[in-house]
Formats: structure tokens, sequence, C-alpha cells
């Protein structure tokens, strides 16, 4: 069977399912580009405000983090806040909050996959039930009619190929869907937990700074 044979044995409903499932590969490749870019520009950035704190130059660091939207440079910001109003100790206690909340920014566009992915095994259950319903509904028109049987044979088996072809359909584009949300969390996990030690390895030293010797 060529895959222009599936397609049209699901019918409509099995071409809207493919077209969710090329949404959602977008999205997950959107944001997978969005993570890795992420990773790559916090690394480099960290690297750079660890170099200005340990020269003592406070403003140097404010500005690598100005000039950054990393998530890493989000919450450094913060931490100035802190240092400059001379409550960088009190810091620590409020560093898994704010992670979290500028983490929010990197999750854009989940919503839309775990979207597509609950919804496509839906629009394949509807499409089974709608095949069923062809197919109970040509077996009602042709009850004691043989030559009417042979007649609505083919709206049989299109019945038959919409109920199971949607199915198909609609589980192979979720399954897929959810396992590559999986990865993206992993990566998504791995970056906060990375940021997170950059963070406080930063301020650590950050505390150690009288704020009068500070540029």
């Amino acid at each position: 069977m060529s895959f222009g044979d599936f397609l049209h044995g699901g019918g409509s409903i099995l071409f809207i399912i493919l077209i969710l499932g090329l949404i959602g590969l977008f999205f997950f490749f959107e944001r997978l580009f969005v993570l890795l870019r992420e990773k790559n520009e916090m690394n480099a950035i960290a690297v750079k405000v660890r170099n200005a704190v340990a020269q003592k130059n406070i403003t140097a660091a404010k500005q690598h983090c100005r000039t950054s939207s990393t998530l890493f440079s989000s919450v450094m910001l913060k931490a100035f806040e802190y240092y400059d109003q001379q409550k960088i100790g009190e810091f620590d206690s409020s560093l898994k909050d704010f992670v979290d909340e500028d983490a929010l920014k990197i999750e854009k566009n989940y919503r839309y996959i775990n979207i597509i992915a609950g919804v496509s095994p839906l629009l394949g259950f509807l499409g089974t039930v709608i095949g069923m319903m062809e197919v109970f509904n040509g077996i009602q028109l042709s009850v004691g009619n043989v030559q009417a049987l042979q007649q609505h044979a083919n709206v049989f088996a299109q019945g038959v190929s919409v109920a199971l072809y949607t199915t198909v359909g609609g589980l192979a584009v979720a399954i897929p869907l959810m396992i590559l949300m999986t990865v993206l969390r992993e990566i998504e996990d791995r970056i906060i937990e990375s940021t997170t030690d950059e963070v406080r390895s930063t301020v650590v030293k950050l505390r150690s700074l009288p704020l009068e010797e500070v540029q």
C-alpha cells in the first residue's frame, strides 16, 4: 500500500490529522533550536559574567547580562539587584523561584505540541466512529437484498478504511509527539540545572565582594 492509498483510505479526517502532525513537528524543531541556542549562549555568557565578577567589574557583568536573553542572564540580573541592595545573602532562598519563573519563556509553544498530541487520537476515534456509521448504514440499506449488498460493497470497504486508517493515523501522530516532548523536557531540565549551578557559583563569588570595592 502506498502513502497515497493510505491517505485516500482515511479520508479528510486523516488528512487533518497528518496536517496537525506536521504542525507539531514544526513546533518541536522550533523549540529544539531555541533550547540548543539557549544552552550554547548560556555557556558563553556565564564565562563572561564570571570573569567580570572576578575582576570586581560588576558594571561589565551587568552589561553582559543585559545584552543576552538567556535564562542565566535574567536570573543574574535579579542577583545583581540583591547585591546592590546589600541583600545578596537572601538570594539563595529565592533562586529556584526565579529560575522557574524565567524558564517559562523557553517553554513557549509546548502547549501546542501537547494539544496536538492529545487531539490527534480523538480525531482518529472520530474517524473510526464515522467509518463504522458508514458501514452500518450500508448494511441497513442492504438488509434482505443481495444485489444491494453487492452494490454497497465499496461503501463497506471505504467505511472500514476510514475507521482503521484514522485510528492508526491519530496514534502515529500522538505517540511520536509525546516522545519528542519528553526529549524537550529532558533538554530543558538539563539547561535549568546547569543555569542554577552557574548562577549559584557566580553568586558565591559575588557575595565575597565588598560593595565599596567593585566598579
